[in-house]
Formats: C-alpha cells, sequence, structure tokens
C-alpha cells in the first residue's frame, strides 16, 4: 500500500458550506482537515486504498493531541530528531488497524510523512537536479521573485540554456507523467518548486476543534454508500477515486442540489448518473487529468 499525499495539490475543493454532509476520498488529508473551516455537520472520508485512510487517521490523531508546531515538526514540515516520540504521543488517539500500520513504517514517521508520497518523493528529486543544473543560489533567487512576469524573464534570461532547450522535454518525463507546457507553467507560476501549503495556525486550532466530525470509512466504498440513507449527502469531494461501480449508490445517496468534484482522465466523460456537468472541466493541477464539477438537480 503506497501513499499518495501530494494528491491534495492537484484537486480543488467545493466551496463548503456551513452545517453540511460531506463524503470525500482520503487523498492526502489536509484537504480533509481544511474542509473543517467551513463547519460541516460531518464529513465521512472513504477510499479505496487503505494507506491514504491510515494517513488521514495519524493526521487527524496528531492535531487531536499535538499544539501546532508539533504537528508540522511530526508531519516532517519542520526538522526534527523526535517524531518518533511524537508518535508515541498520539497513537492512542487511532484505531488499532492504523496504529499497527504505522509502527511498521516508524522509518517513514522518522523522515516525516509530509515528503514520502510519491509526489514529495518526485519533486525532491526534481529540485536536486535543478540546484545541481543551475546552483542553489540562481533556483533562491528564483523562488524570490514575487510575479510571473519576473520568473518569466529570468526563466528565459538564465534559465533556458542551449543544454535545457535541447534536452528540456526530456528532463521534465523523467520526473512528471504531465506535459512540458504545463510543467513550464506551473514552473513560472512560482507552484513547482514551492513546498505544498501547511496547515495554517488558524486551520490547525479549527481542525483540533471539530476534528470529532470526520468519520474515516475503514470498509469498502460501495459497502458504506449501501448503508447511508437516501437523499443524506449534500457534497461530493471525490478527487482521484475510481467511481465505476459507485455511480448509483452517490445518486441514491445525494440530496437535490448536490455538488461533486471528481478527476476525470477523459474530458469527455459524463458524470455519475444523475450527476449534470457544471462549466467546462479544467486543469487538475500537477496531475494528469480533467477536474469536473456536477450538480444533482433539485
Amino acid at each position: 500500500m503506497t501513499l499518495k499525499q501530494g494528491s491534495d495539490w492537484g484537486v480543488e475543493c467545493l466551496d463548503g458550506r456551513e452545517h453540511e454532509a460531506v463524503l470525500v476520498s482520503a487523498e492526502g488529508g489536509d484537504r480533509v482537515l481544511r474542509l473543517l473551516a467551513v463547519r460541516p455537520k460531518w464529513v465521512a472520508v472513504i477510499d479505496r486504498n487503505p494507506a491514504q485512510l491510515h494517513l488521514l487517521a495519524l493526521k487527524v490523531a496528531a492535531v487531536k493531541a499535538l499544539a501546532h508546531g508539533d504537528y508540522l515538526e511530526l508531519m516532517g514540515n519542520r526538522p526534527s530528531r523526535r517524531r518518533r516520540a511524537l508518535y508515541h504521543r498520539v497513537r492512542w488517539l487511532m484505531t488499532k488497524e492504523a496504529d499497527e500500520f504505522w509502527l511498521g513504517r516508524l522509518g517513514t514517521i522518522d523522515r516525516g510523512v509530509a515528503q514520502q508520497g510519491d509526489f514529495e518523493r518526485q519533486l525532491s528529486s526534481f529540485r536536486r537536479f535543478v540546484r545541481l543544473v543551475h546552483g542553489s543560489k540562481k533556483v533562491a533567487r528564483f523562488q524570490s521573485l514575487s510575479t510571473e512576469a519576473e520568473r518569466r524573464e529570468m526563466y528565459s534570461r538564465e534559465w533556458q540554456t542551449g543544454l535545457w532547450r535541447r534536452f528540456g522535454s526530456m528532463i521534465w518525463k523523467r520526473w512528471f507523467d504531465v506535459g512540458a507546457e504545463r510543467l513550464e507553467q506551473l514552473l513560472l507560476e512560482g507552484r513547482l518548486l514551492a513546498p505544498p501549503a501547511e496547515l495554517s495556525p488558524a486551520e490547525f486550532l479549527t481542525a483540533k476543534e471539530l476534528a470529532n466530525r470526520i468519520l474515516i470509512v475503514m470498509e469498502g466504498p460501495l459497502d458504506y454508500l449501501h448503508a447511508l440513507p437516501t437523499e443524506s449527502v449534500d457534497a461530493f469531494l471525490m478527487g482521484r477515486l475510481d467511481l465505476r461501480g459507485l455511480e448509483v449508490e452517490l445518486c441514491r445517496v445525494a440530496r437535490p442540489g448536490a455538488r461533486m468534484s471528481y478527476v476525470s482522465g477523459n474530458p469527455d466523460d459524463r458524470p455519475p448518473l444523475g450527476f449534470i456537468a457544471q462549466g467546462r472541466p479544467r486543469d487538475a493541477g500537477f496531475f494528469p487529468g480533467q477536474l469536473v464539477a456536477a450538480v444533482l438537480p433539485v
């Protein structure tokens, strides 16, 4: 079971509304914690990959048990030599299954889970290569620029060497399964080399207050949907969860007017049964695919 921490980076949340019942995929977990800022009635989290649910369980336990700085330290957003000790302070708040999962991966805990997802490791490797090619000082100067115009000018003047122009497409493809033009745009926007946003102090405090509204569902998504009452969910943030086989139940449990977002590998795909696409699909960020918004008619 592999972690895909970085999947939070590529998917926007729907605009949340207070006191709503929300069904989400786990992704990397931070999206779930940030969703609490709109004070939903409850957030049920499903996923086909148990590792993603165990990752969220660790984050929820850490939010409940730790101060903000200690949380960032345990996750890997801050340097630390005591992550294992911090883990032992939060493990009593996790289920037996989640605790056993992380006890078998203490090395990942030691390195900081925020840096251990597939995408984070790809980014880390890419950053090391960029620093090797251009030098740490040039990369730091590029990242310090505040506007896309400034970055574009420096990129054209100093980054696009003859070697880069010749082999740039091959270099992009070595790390990312995304077109070179898209990656170049992410670089110019200042996003490609930037670390993921941390939970802010305000987001952390709200998550600590409302963490008990998160239900981490360890049974299969279809089994859980079968158990939900008809017309009981207001919003669906499905991310990259494979929706095949879930369509009928998603429609049944959705309230009239319910909103949904998900990522599709095919922009011509129809939304799940009963839902109607809203607007045109948008690029899903770092990852291949299109972000689709849909609604169940009233």
